[in-house]
Formats: C-alpha cells, structure tokens, sequence
C-alpha cells in the first residue's frame, strides 16, 4: 500500500511538470545579489556572420509590478543614430539635432524594422510592453546603466565589469561592431547630452559611461524589453545560461496578427476588391459607394510607398514578398485595389526598391532589392508612372539604380525623380504625361532642404515654360518616419513650393498617412503612408488611394475633386492592400487626414471630408 502511495504522488508530479507554469515572480525573479540574473530565450535575431538567426538570450534585470524587464546578453546589432550617408555632413556636422531618444530615427529603427525581425508575427509580442518614451524594443537610458538592483555598478567611469559585453559574429563580422580590449565591446545608452549637441550616451568596452557622436556606425546595441508576466507562460528551461527559460503566450491572439495569414482556401488573386474579406474579417461591413469619374475629368491616383521586394537578407524566406509573387502572381498584390487604379486616367506610386541582381549593396540594415521580373507587378497593378528618387533609391549604389531605371524603362512605365542634382552619380529626370490633350508634369526630390527649394522652382519653370504643363506635381520624400503629423518647416516649404507653381504636392516616407492642408486652394498631402511593402514596418496600417480629378473649364485646367479612398495595408504573407467598407473604420481613416492645428493661409478639408473622404471644387475654389 506504502509502494503504491508513493507511486501515485510521483504521478501526479510528473503530470504536474508537464504543465506549463504561469511566468510569476518567484519563477523568475530579477537581479539577485551574489546569485546573478536569470536568462531567458525570447525572439531570433542574425546571430552568425552569415545572418543565420538564432533565438536571442536575455537576462532579467527586474521584475516589478508583473513586469519583467530583460536587456540582451550580447550586442546583437549596431545602427547610427542619424541616417547620413553624406559623410561631408558628418564632417561638418550638418545634420538634424535632437534633443530626446524618442526624436531619435533609433527609436523608430528599434520599433519597426528591428522588432519585426525580432519577432516577425509572434504572438509573443502581445506580452511586450510599451515604455512612455521608448517603444516596445528600446535601450537603457544612462541612469538606468548605473542602478545596483538591476546588477550595474553606480560609477560612471573606470573599468566596471557589471556593464561589460561582447558581440554576436552578426554584430562583428557583418555590421562592423567596434571590438576593444579582452573584446569586449561598446553599445549605445538613451540619453542626449544637449538639445544643440551632437552625442548621444554610450556604454564603453570598459564599461564606462560617456558620450559619442551621432553619426558613428560601430556601436552596438544591447536590447531591452518590458514583458507582461500575466500574459506568459514558462515552457521550459531553467533560467541558466545553459538553459534559459522559453515562455509561451498565455493571452489571447491579438486579431492584427490573425489578420495577416492567407487562408489556404483563398482562390487566385482577382481584380475585386470584394476578396477583401478573406483578408480581413469584417463584421457586417457595408460597401461605402465612391464616386465615379466623370467623362469630363481627368483623374489621378497617387498611393504611397511601394516597395514590392523585400530586404536583401530576407529575399529567400518563405513568408518574404518575392516567396508571395512567386505563389501568388503578379497581380496578387493590387489584386484588391485593382479595379480603383484600373479606372482612373493614371496611377503613380513612390518606389522604395532597387529592381536588380547586384549583390553589392551599401553598409545600412535594410537594403531594398526585388527581382527585375518585379517590375511585372507594377503592370498587372495598373501603376503607370513612379517616383524612382528616396532614401533606399541608392542602395545598391548607382549602378543598381541605373539598373531600375532600365527596367522600368523596358517595361514601358514613366518615371521621373532628381538625386545627386549636378554630380557625376547625379540623374534628373522630370516626368511628363500627356492625358486627352491635358500635360501634366512631375518632379521628384528625396529629403528636400531649404536650399533645393530654388532647384524644385528652376524645374517647375522648365515644365510650365519648355515642356508646356498644365498642371505641375511635385513628390517629396520627407518627414519624420511614423510621425503622424508634418513638422512645421514642412508646411513652410510647402507653401513656398507653391508660390513658385506647382499644383500639387504628394509626399511618402514617414509609413503612415499624415494629414492633408490646403494653400491658395492647392492640396498638400505630406504623406500618403505605405500602400503595399515588402519590409513591412509595425505602424499605423491606415493608407489609401489618394484621388486628384482634375477639369478643363474655359480653356483653363483646374482641380474639380480631392478624394481618398481609404484602405489598410498588409504585412507578410499577404502584402494587399484593402479598401475600408465599415463606415466607422472609413471615418477615422479621414480624421487622420485632418489636422488638429492651424498654419497661416492653409486650410483643412471641409467638415463634410470626415464623412465623405471628398473635397470639392468649383472655379478653382473649395467649397464648403
């Protein structure tokens, strides 16, 4: 009887291993003096010099609250803090201050691209945690680097071992990390010296706290992430280096995640927007009419960032965007817009890819690339005409922009953007397309400056008077990524740009749609967001197609409509972007199109906008 007690009670202990336990405190505990931390596997990072990913190792420096926080135990990357790919500006140190982390494009770097290739779609990221300040992916500020009870020593100088770290062969051998003394190594810390300085705190590979240039590229970055303990599980694992604690996510599915799976029933890509819903379930979703356009008008779409490839180094994974066109078709991704682009008289994209076999590519994170086949998307799509020039045009160097302009050039789609104006690597091309007897021009700059205004003016002459425009468009790749508002130089440039005659202006680059002004009754849309993008950044989805119909009236070409069609835009596997058919969801599309602020001599769409996603014209003024 004794025997089969004790039988039964290691039953039930074995039964009782098997379950999963809830990730609480007492499990995993924070930094313990004389015990060290605590380790956990969370996420895949490139681990080898490679890119070959491996899961990432974190310690616990803290569990406060129900919360964890966990840096990495190794530098797993490096980034600068200011993209500058000029090094005469670093020289002259004539690049943009900031006077916070958040302002940072560290911060947006850490809450998009690094996060995604941190966690990709896991449902593990329902567990992180937003810091105020930081983001979801974020680093140490400098006094944090100095608290004992997360295991730092409280001096900033000297040699102190608490802060030392070495990095991945990833962080070494492919990004360039910078390796010191017993090799250990440098990583940046989240705090700025001054609003009008140029550095920014980093840890030293002594361990020392100091500061370092904005633009250095060979300083790494030591991660860290605040993780809801309610919403976890531990899997497995000790919480040893040898063998870290796995969680697994105990909390419910957040439907942004469910959104992006293909279902494996979906039929072939049609030109309907109607298979919106085996995207994105839509509860009870009413089609919302939009207007069509008249036989009298002319009308142009624009849509956003289009990047149909995907970063060099995710080119060959299964879910990447060359993995979907090759399942897919080229027609998949504008498959649910199509019959939108189809109609109109011409559509123009922003293109965020390099169209190219090269493999020699410039030293950043994210070099932009798809097959030159690629270009095929754009034609079964109905994109007539793109902007070639913004910040990853030159990724492959100018041999692989040569090789987009080809191809589109083969393709027979226009083109028209100016980079590197009167250099020898320079190219200036303006764009002129000629619809039932009505010229329209168009011009392209990539992160304009006060002293291209004069450049972008000389070329709306060159339009008006050598190459006869009616109408004048200029595209501009600008703003602060993510951002969901223009910074004020913005507007000023703005107006200026139509004070020496354009139109119209069309921006991309922040990733999500910023709102729309209008100056002496000409629209301004600072950014039209992504529409369908292969390195799909964690931002606001919103995005839309971004409607100018145009009229002739006495001989005179003027703006007869603005209209936006508002959609969401996809992730990895699907990539499509939808038209928005729920009425409420369609309405807060348009409230970010509407600026909460007012500028001199610039108006908002008209109320009647936040319902209708329309404004109208007539003689060339807006109407209520």
């Amino acid at each position: 009887m004794q025997g089969k007690k004790i039988l039964i009670w290691l039953m039930l202990l074995m039964l009782l291993c098997a379950v999963p336990a809830m990730a609480d405190t007492e499990a995993l505990r924070g930094y313990v003096k004389g015990d060290g931390w605590q380790y956990v596997n969370f996420g895949e990072y490139p681990y080898e010099k490679n890119g070959a990913i491996k899961p990432v190792l974190w310690r616990i420096l803290d569990i406060t609250d129900g919360q964890a926080l966990l840096m990495t135990e190794y530098v797993i990357d490096t980034q600068q803090i200011i993209f500058e790919s000029d090094q005469r500006k670093i020289d002259k140190g004539d690049y943009r201050r900031i006077s916070s982390y958040e302002e940072s494009d560290l911060y947006t770097w850490m809450n998009s691209e690094a996060l995604d290739t941190l966690l990709e779609d896991s449902p593990l990221r329902g567990a992180l945690i937003d810091k105020p300040g930081a983001g979801k992916l974020f680093i140490l500020n400098m006094m944090e680097f100095l608290e004992p009870d997360y295991g730092f020593s409280a001096t900033k100088w000297d040699n102190q071992p608490s802060r030392h770290a070495k990095g991945t062969p990833y962080a070494i051998k492919s990004r360039g990390l910078y390796v010191g003394e017993g090799g250990n190594v440098s990583y940046w810390a989240a705090d700025i010296k001054s609003e009008e300085g140029t550095r920014m705190a980093l840890v030293g590979y002594n361990g020392h706290l100091s500061w370092g240039g904005y633009t250095r590229k060979n300083v790494g970055l030591r991660m860290s992430i605040l993780l809801d303990l309610s919403l976890l599980e531990i899997e497995s694992g000790l919480g040893t280096k040898e063998k870290p604690f796995v969680f697994a996510y105990a909390g419910e599915v957040a439907p942004a995640l469910e959104a992006t799976a293909v279902p494996e029933t979906a039929a072939a890509p049609e030109a309907d927007a109607s298979a919106a819903a085996t995207a994105v379930p839509a509860a009870e979703a009413t089609p919302v009419p939009t207007e069509a356009p008249a036989d009298d008008e002319i009308l142009l779409s624009f849509v956003g960032d289009v990047s149909i490839g995907d970063a060099y180094q995710y080119k060959d994974y299964s879910s990447c965007y060359h993995a979907t066109v090759d399942d897919k078709g080229y027609a998949w991704p504008f498959s649910l817009v199509h019959k939108y682009l189809s109609a109109d008289d011409l559509t123009v994209a922003n293109l965020e890819v390099v169209f190219t076999e090269r493999r020699n590519h410039t030293d950043k994170l994210y070099n932009l690339v798809a097959d030159p086949d690629h270009v095929n998307v754009l034609l079964e799509g109905s994109i007539e005409m793109v902007n070639t020039v913004n910040n990853h045009c030159m990724d492959f160097f100018e041999a692989g922009y040569e090789d987009t302009l080809e191809v589109l050039d083969k393709a027979g789609i226009n083109r028209f953007g100016t980079v590197y104006p009167g250099q020898k690597n320079g190219h200036d091309d303006l764009g002129v397309q000629e619809i039932d007897g009505v010229k329209f021009g168009f011009i392209g700059f990539s992160y304009p400056q006060d002293y291209d205004q004069k450049k972008i003016a000389n070329r709306i002459k060159i339009l008006r008077e050598e190459q006869d425009c009616d109408v004048v468009i200029v595209s501009l790749h600008w703003g602060r990524e993510t951002y969901m508002t223009p910074q004020a130089s913005q507007v000023v440039m703005a107006k200026n740009i139509i004070d020496a005659g354009a139109d119209a202006i069309w921006g991309h680059h922040p990733h999500v749609i910023q709102p729309i002004l209008f100056y002496k009754n000409k629209p301004i849309m600072f950014s039209t967001g992504n529409f369908t993008f292969g390195t799909m950044s964690q931002v606001d989805p919103s995005t839309g197609i971004f409607q100018l119909a145009y009229e002739k009236v006495d001989g005179q070409v003027q703006l007869k409509r603005l209209q936006v069609i508002p959609c969401e835009t996809q992730g990895n596997p699907d990539y499509r972007p939808f038209e928005l058919t729920d009425e409420k969801e369609r309405k807060a599309v348009f409230d970010e199109l509407v600026l909460k602020k007012s500028y001199a001599k610039c108006v908002n769409p008209p109320d009647s906008f936040l319902e209708t996603g329309i404004v109208e014209f007539e003689n060339g003024e807006m109407l209520p």
